[in-house]
C-alpha cells in the first residue's frame, strides 16, 4: 500500500501530465504561423511531462524497473532550459541557426546513467539499493565510480541552469526594449506573459536545483520534491491560462506567403543583404514584397508585428526595411502598418455594421480600442464609430 507522501506525488504528478497536454493541444490550437515559436514550448512541456510520467511510473514499479528506466527519463530533466531558450530566441526574430545542438548533451546523459544503471545492477555490490536512497558520499569511499558519475550529472544540470538563465534573460528584456522601439501598441499582454513566464520557471528551476543538490549531498527530503512538483503544476497552469485568454501572443509569417519572393533572394550574393543602403534596383524589389505581403493580410494582421518579423519575410535587414519606408514611402514602421490596418478596417466597419468597433480593432492587429481610435483618426481625421456612421449615412441616401 503507497504511503501518504506516495499518493500525493502520484496525484500532483498526474495532474501535471494532465496539465502539460493540455498545453501541447493549446499551442497546436494556435495554428502554423505561431508554430515556430511554440513548438520550443511544446518541446518544454513533453520534457516536463516525462518528469512528471517519471514519477507516477516511480510509484507504481519497483526499484529496478525504476533504475533500468532511468537512462529514458533522466535526459529530458537538460532539455527543460535549452527549450525555453530557443523559445525565447525565436521570437525575439533570431532563431538559432543549429538548435539541435542545444540538446546534444541528453545523449552523454543517457550513456552516464547506462553506466549507473550497470553499477546498480542485480550483479554489483550496489545490488538493491535505489538511486533515490543514496546520497554523494563526499569522500567517495564506497561507489566512488557512481558518485562521481552522479555529482557530475548535478554539476552539469548546475552549470547549464546557470548559463541559460542568465542568456534567457538577456535575449527576453532585449526583445522586450526592440517592440518599444519599434512599434508603440498596448504591450500589456506581451509583458505580462514574457514575465511571468521568466520569473515563474527562474523560482521552479532554482527550486529543484537547489533542492536537488540539498538532498544529494545533505539529506534528502521527499516533502520539498514535492513542493518542487506541486510548483511546477501551477506554473503549467498559469502558462495555458495566459495562452488561452490571449491565443497566437507570438506568430511568424507563413512560409509561403513570401516563398515566392526569396526565390530571386537565393540568386543574389549575401553581401547584397546586409548593406545599409539600397540601390534602385533593391528598393523596387523591395517594395513589390511589402505590396504582396500586405495582400497576404495575416502578417500585417500580428498585434505584435516588429521591424524584424517584416524584414526578415520580405528578406532584407531591419535597416534596409526602414531605409525604403523612409525615403521612398516617407512613412515610419509604426505609420506603415496602421495605416494597413486602418484601409482593412475601414471596409469592415462598412461592410458588417453589426459587428464591434473593437472586435474589428483586435481582428486587424490593434490591442485596444484606444490606441486604435488614435490611429483610426489620424489616419482618416475621424474616428471609428464617426467614419461609420457617416458611410451608412451616405448610402442610405
Amino acid at each position: 500500500m503507497l504511503e501518504p507522501i506516495d499518493l500525493l506525488l502520484l496525484l500532483i504528478s498526474a495532474l501535471g501530465a494532465a496539465q502539460t497536454i493540455f498545453l501541447i493541444i493549446l499551442l497546436r490550437g494556435e495554428g502554423r504561423r505561431a508554430f515556430r515559436a511554440n513548438r520550443w514550448l511544446m518541446i518544454f512541456a513533453v520534457a516536463v511531462g516525462m518528469s512528471f510520467a517519471d514519477d507516477i511510473i516511480d510509484t507504481m514499479v519497483s526499484p529496478l524497473v525504476n533504475l533500468y528506466l532511468a537512462p529514458v527519463f533522466t535526459p529530458f530533466y537538460f532539455a527543460f532550459i535549452p527549450a525555453i531558450y530557443l523559445y525565447f530566441l525565436e521570437i525575439s526574430g533570431k532563431p538559432s541557426a543549429k538548435p539541435t545542438w542545444h540538446f546534444a548533451v541528453m545523449l552523454p546523459v543517457s550513456v552516464v546513467m547506462m553506466g549507473v544503471v550497470y553499477l546498480l545492477g542485480p550483479d554489483t555490490s550496489l545490488s538493491g539499493v535505489t538511486i533515490e536512497e543514496i546520497n554523494v558520499d563526499l569522500d567517495f569511499r564506497p561507489g566512488k565510480i557512481f558518485n562521481m558519475l552522479l555529482l557530475l550529472l548535478i554539476t552539469t544540470f548546475c552549470l547549464q541552469f546557470a548559463s541559460y538563465m542568465f542568456r534567457i534573460w538577456r535575449v527576453a528584456v532585449r526583445y522586450l526594449q526592440d517592440v518599444s522601439r519599434q512599434l508603440e501598441v498596448d504591450r500589456k499582454g506581451l509583458r505580462r506573459w514574457v514575465l511571468e513566464l521568466l520569473v515563474g520557471l527562474s523560482v521552479i528551476f532554482t527550486l529543484f536545483t537547489l533542492i536537488n543538490l540539498f538532498d544529494t549531498i545533505v539529506s534528502r527530503s521527499e516533502w520539498l520534491q514535492l513542493g518542487v512538483r506541486a510548483t511546477f503544476v501551477l506554473v503549467f497552469f498559469r502558462m495555458c491560462h495566459v495562452i488561452a485568454v490571449n491565443p497566437a501572443l507570438f506568430v511568424q509569417p507563413e512560409r509561403d506567403e513570401v516563398e515566392n519572393t526569396r526565390e530571386s533572394d537565393e540568386k543574389r550574393p549575401r553581401s547584397g543583404l546586409v548593406r545599409s543602403v539600397v540601390d534602385p534596383n533593391d528598393v523596387s524589389r523591395i517594395r513589390a514584397k511589402l505590396d504582396r505581403i500586405v495582400a497576404a493580410r495575416e502578417l500585417m494582421f500580428d498585434p505584435l508585428l516588429t521591424m524584424p518579423k517584416v524584414a526578415n519575410a520580405v528578406g532584407v535587414t531591419p535597416n534596409q526595411l526602414s531605409y525604403v519606408l523612409n525615403q521612398h514611402l516617407g512613412k515610419s514602421f509604426f505609420d506603415f502598418v496602421n495605416e494597413v490596418r486602418t484601409n482593412e478596417a475601414s471596409r469592415l466597419l462598412i461592410e458588417e455594421p453589426d459587428r464591434t468597433i473593437l472586435d474589428i480593432a483586435i481582428s486587424v492587429g490593434f490591442n485596444s480600442k484606444s490606441t486604435f481610435n488614435l490611429a483610426f483618426k489620424k489616419i482618416t481625421g475621424k474616428t471609428p464609430s464617426a467614419y461609420r456612421d457617416e458611410k451608412i449615412l451616405n448610402t442610405n441616401t
